[in-house]
């Protein structure tokens, strides 16, 4: 076993200690700056926000309910021969979205055709049969085996129709005989198009996507330790679009990618659209915070800096700025809720961050 020399574990434990001490006594460093030299520098500011105790902030996609998103995809292989939408537009259910060519799709029409005219021929030769064997000409078999022939035609002709009403495809007069009509399975608004006019697509690739808006949903993608501080019913906010939504529910679960899953229906829907990614805050009622309320504040994400291993964020001081160390409680892609000894009337850098930041390393 190899025998470390005692005054290296004592240089690494002085290390830790000061290292510990400095991160629990690290105090704001000023900045001196005048309004000239911030203007040179790129800095803006922005109010600092209070934040409500409990805050987990989680990056949304705001979606259709399940069961209120279809896609349309191609029924064969063939090419789209006109767009009759485009994204954002609203549809009803029936209504053309795009008119589809194919050689299989001129083949099914001609199939659809061949039954269609295979089951009136059977119908009128069972009716003649049933007027022949109503005068007493023929016998019973016979007609037994007339309509038997026409129930086979009826079931193939259903058949061929249901191929067709399965792939969302009509026939119009005015198109080829091999170019249908794709119709809107639901009503809503048209969130996706994909390919262009004569691009070729293979069987099943999805062409249109339509959702109806009518009620939206925010699926989230979270870590495991911010879905085990909520619960179903938790108030979620959107400040940014005057949104709301309650929590329905969670998996903490994680998968591949050692994430959960939460899911939340919008009850208040401002300005939210489907298709969108925001940033919500979720008032977590199981969250159990040691920090004052008064110290609690949300900021925007890019105000933060790294520095000495420690997250720091520069707010207005009467003689310029300062640098003041926070606590990170919770983050997304846009906004910060962290704890930091601050007061509401102070104000957060949010541009020219990398000019602050070298201000306070030119003495190191």
């Amino acid at each position: 076993m190899i025998q470390i020399p005692r005054f290296i574990l004592f240089v690494f434990a002085c290390a830790w200690v000061s290292s510990v001490a400095w991160a629990q006594t690290a105090t704001a460093v000023a900045l001196p700056l005048n309004n000239k030299q911030q203007t040179a520098l790129g800095v803006q500011v922005v109010p600092l926000q209070a934040a409500s105790a409990g805050a987990v902030l989680v990056t949304a996609s705001v979606v259709a309910p399940p069961g209120k998103e279809v896609a349309v995809s191609a029924p064969y292989p063939g090419q789209v021969a006109r767009w009759l939408v485009g994204v954002g537009d609203t549809v009803k259910a029936g209504m053309p979205l795009a008119q589809f060519t194919s050689p299989m799709l001129g083949d099914a029409r001609r199939q659809l055709n061949e039954a269609a005219l295979d089951y009136k021929n059977a119908s009128a030769a069972a009716q003649r049969d049933q007027a022949m064997f109503d005068e007493g000409i023929i016998p019973a078999v016979r007609l037994q085996l007339s309509r038997a022939k026409q129930e086979a035609a009826q079931a193939q002709l259903h058949s061929r129709e249901a191929e067709l009403s399965a792939a969302g495809v009509r026939f119009d007069a005015n198109t080829s005989y091999a170019t249908g009509t794709l119709k809107a399975p639901i009503a809503g608004v048209v969130v996706d198009t994909a390919g262009t006019v004569g691009q070729r697509v293979e069987a099943g690739s999805m062409l249109v996507k339509v959702a109806d808006s009518s009620q939206l949903q925010l699926d989230m993608q979270l870590s495991n330790d911010k879905a085990s501080l909520m619960q179903v019913g938790d108030e979620i906010s959107i400040p940014a679009r005057n949104a709301k939504a309650k929590l329905l529910g969670v998996t903490r679960s994680v998968d591949a990618a050692q994430s959960a899953r939460a899911r939340a229906s919008v009850t208040q829907r401002g300005s939210l659209q489907a298709g969108e990614l925001v940033s919500v805050t979720v008032h977590a009622k199981g969250k159990v915070s040691t920090a004052k309320p008064e110290t609690q504040w949300l900021v925007p994400a890019r105000a933060l800096t790294q520095w000495r291993g420690k997250p720091w964020v520069f707010v207005t001081t009467e003689q310029g700025f300062e640098a003041v160390p926070v606590n990170v409680l919770s983050s997304s892609d846009d906004t910060a809720f962290v704890e930091a000894a601050l007061t509401p009337q102070r104000k957060v850098a949010v541009s020219g961050i990398a000019a602050l930041r070298g201000l306070l390393q030119k003495d190191e």
